[in-house]
């Protein structure tokens, strides 16, 4: 198996929870780790050895020129690194014609063996399609498709990407319609790809909104993802779902990382609100 992280500094840490929890739940059949950043530095290197010693898994890093991308619009928990998704299939190498992308703000906590190995050859990507505002999302995007995915576990099937230039279509839709990508790249993914995609069961993103405490994991969950702003790193997060992130966190080379505190008054006033909010919910009062 070959899987894809691309990821920025910041996201470092994160990178080393999903990447040990991948290797360590995938030992016998992952071979390759492909990772796309901006820049490369001798502590990431360190830490990346240190991978090495719990696998026999090759580690191929891609330094990014992000030029062409710098002017796309971000949002507070979206940086320019997002878009790396984008770049990232026409920078590996010719002969990979299949690569599994993960998020960095995920756990694998499974075999993904099966994953890796759907029939893709008929379509552009394979991803989870069961979000709650697909349908909205399918009308503000003008979608031909029935179905919208989240981009954070995609199988792609690269002959497919590269034949139709999904990553030029996505920036220039991003581009050019910025008022449309609320939800940016994974936006401008569901509509140049629209419909030419293999669903995948819940299993494979089994997602996870802390702030409302909101999440569809169950006993067969493989990938767990953590979406919307708050995270199981930041300090202010007191939902019992962060705690698999820690165990894994651990057991990895960043295991020195500690919680995000907020650096500024706008961010202690936006977790205090966060506090609160979870507070409020069910699964935190009983």
């Amino acid at each position: 198996m070959e899987v894809l992280f691309c990821f920025d500094e910041k996201y470092e840490p994160h990178f080393g929870v999903a990447v040990t929890s991948l290797i360590l739940n995938n030992i016998d059949h992952l071979s390759k780790v492909h990772i796309v950043i901006k820049k490369n530095s001798h502590s990431f290197n360190q830490k990346i050895d240190q991978l090495k010693e719990k696998a026999n898994v090759e580690f191929l890093i891609y330094e990014i020129d992000d030029q062409q991308i710098k002017d796309l619009k971000l949002s507070y928990h979206v940086s320019t690194a997002s878009y790396y998704r984008l770049l990232a299939p026409d920078i590996l190498p010719d002969y990979l014609n299949k690569v599994l992308y993960l998020d960095s703000d995920l756990v694998v906590n499974g075999s993904i063996w099966e994953l890796y190995n759907y029939d893709i050859s008929n379509y552009v990507v394979a991803a989870y399609c069961g979000q709650g505002k697909a349908v909205s999302s399918k009308q503000r995007l003008g979608l031909n498709g029935d179905y919208y995915f989240n981009a954070g576990v995609i199988l792609i099937n690269l002959e497919a990407w590269r034949n139709i230039n999904v990553g030029k279509k996505c920036i220039d839709f991003l581009r050019n319609y910025p008022e449309m990508a609320i939800l940016l790249d994974q936006d401008a993914l569901n509509k140049v790809i629209d419909g030419q995609v293999l669903h995948l069961d819940k299993k494979w993103n089994s997602l996870v909104e802390l702030y409302t405490s909101t999440s569809n994991v169950n006993e067969q969950s493989v990938i767990i993802h953590f979406i919307g702003s708050l995270k199981p790193w930041h300090s202010w997060c007191i939902s019992n779902d962060k705690e698999i992130y820690w165990s894994y966190l651990k057991k990895s080379p960043w295991s020195n990382y500690r919680a995000e505190m907020p650096n500024s008054l706008k961010k202690v006033l936006s977790a205090i609100k966060s506090i609160f909010k979870q507070l409020q919910n069910p699964k935190m009062s009983s």
